[in-house]
């Protein structure tokens, strides 16, 4: 299955030219405040970000650890710009954090677009995920949310929902039904396909702390979900790791420095083999492209594959255990016979960065003569 994260709803202040007033349109997040009563515990860091807690399982001492790790993300002068995070004893249904933030504009171009308030970030669920580890990758992400639109506003002048923007040209998107509008009620819209959404998840898996990759990593390995599942949400697209470009795009909108250089390309399942097994059994081979082009780095990847398949209206998957620099993998037994989607990931233990390969379908009704299907 799928689980989809609505990780960020915005209130949009619109100060149109020549009138006195502001119009406001979209919709806002619940208050953490008004839903959860007084506060437990609170936190003010040096920047002067507050960190509150709805939840009793979060006190002082575990709220300046979050801190902490909110720092471990990379950061420049955006950080100013956060003013809260919020831990929240609520479950929001459809979204494990959200990232509040306005921005205005008098002129039909934005060329004077900014942001009016320091963004607020809520993260829901504290009362289940008690550790920083656990909240790790949702605060990564929605901090990836206020990093994208900071430094889109400041240099571009435009939002992550503008299809004239570099991130656009440049991300790999082209022919993907990517959907650039500010309506959620548009009756196209969906989270997979948000740009602002893909942005965030870009920044987790470019930008993101340690922490958070290695929960990313840690969560492909669990009978929870699909791959890196609730995490990077759209695999279709290629694996932001794969696109030095993109990389090098939110540097310079930054003005930062990435120690860490793309090292990455695209790990490409290209052949599913039927083979003979001692008992007479079918084993499946699967074999695909290393991870990287730098033989050092390819040759310490761990890579696992993961398929999935229909049936009876769930879907269902399996994966193997993480093979260090073997680029096939023996299935024993061998696969299902059904369609299957592949998807093979990679994982560096050294930079505690990964990059997957985009889904590929094989039918394999007849196990001994897998066919790929489509492109």
């Amino acid at each position: 299955m799928t689980k989809l994260r609505l990780r960020m709803r915005m209130t949009l202040m619109l100060a149109l030219f020549a009138l006195a007033f502001s119009l406001v349109s979209g919709v806002s997040s619940p208050s953490a405040e008004a839903a959860s009563g007084k506060p437990i515990a609170a936190y003010t860091s040096p920047e002067r970000i507050q960190f509150v807690s709805y939840s009793k399982h979060w006190n002082q001492a575990k709220l300046k650890a979050l801190y902490a790790e909110l720092l471990k993300n990379m950061h420049g002068e955006e950080l100013d710009y956060l003013s809260k995070v919020v831990l929240s004893a609520e479950d929001s249904e459809n979204e494990l954090g959200v990232a509040n933030m306005s921005y205005s504009w008098t002129e039909d171009d934005q060329s004077d677009i900014m942001m009016d308030e320091p963004t607020e970030i809520i993260l829901y669920g504290a009362n289940e995920n008690r550790t920083v580890e656990s909240m790790s990758t949702t605060l990564s992400h929605e901090y990836g949310h206020h990093f994208t639109y900071y430094w889109m506003i400041h240099k571009e002048h435009k939002l992550p929902t503008d299809p004239t923007t570099r991130w656009a040209a440049i991300r790999g998107i082209k022919g993907y039904p990517v959907l650039f509008t500010d309506d959620g009620s548009d009756p196209d819209y969906t989270h997979y396909w948000d740009p602002g959404e893909i942005m965030a998840d870009d920044y987790m898996a470019l930008f993101g702390s340690p922490t958070a990759k290695l929960s990313m990593v840690n969560s492909l390995q669990t009978k929870d979900g699909i791959g890196f599942y609730g995490e990077i949400e759209n695999e279709e697209i290629p694996s932001v790791m794969t696109l030095g470009a993109v990389r090098r795009y939110w540097l310079n909108l930054s003005g930062l420095k990435d120690p860490k250089p793309l090292v990455f390309k695209e790990p490409k399942l290209t052949k599913i083999q039927a083979l003979e097994s001692e008992d007479g059994e079918i084993d499946h081979r699967l074999t695909f492209e290393a991870g990287s082009a730098t033989r050092e780095v390819a040759a310490r990847l761990k890579y696992s594959v993961y398929w999935t398949t229909e049936e009876d209206e769930e879907e269902i998957f399996d994966f193997t255990d993480m093979t260090t620099g073997k680029l096939s993998i023996v299935i024993p037994g061998g696969l299902p016979e059904a369609e299957l989607s592949f998807k093979v990931y990679a994982y560096d233990p050294v930079t505690k960065q990964y990059v997957y390969a985009r889904p590929i379908t094989y039918d394999l009704t007849d196990p001994e003569l897998p066919v790929r299907v489509g492109r």
